[in-house]
């Protein structure tokens, strides 16, 4: 006989999981929209997919998905591909 307790807890971490999941996979998609904003150089389009992309990271950081520095990681790695990719085209 399985006690509450243990139910109850596979019921919450079942729960959690699928919370987790979506949460990453928002920061995933973001992401990935905003790659094919910089690969097409449209600057107010990867403005905007930028601030959505931060959000979804410090949204993941502050549920404590992700440590802060893997989100500082991902949002320094993201600006920087901004800037190289319009640097060329100033050139």
């Amino acid at each position: 006989m399985t006690k509450k307790s243990v139910l109850k807890r596979e019921h919450q971490n079942i729960i959690r999981r699928a919370r987790n999941r979506v949460i990453k996979s928002k920061v995933h998609t973001a992401k990935l929209r905003l790659i094919d904003a910089i690969d097409k150089k449209n600057r107010e389009d990867v403005d905007k997919r930028f601030r959505t992309f931060m959000s979804e990271v410090d949204k993941a950081v502050k549920r404590g998905l992700f440590h802060k520095n893997k989100g500082a990681r991902l949002k320094s790695r993201a600006n920087k591909a901004i800037k190289t990719a319009f640097v060329e085209l100033v050139k």
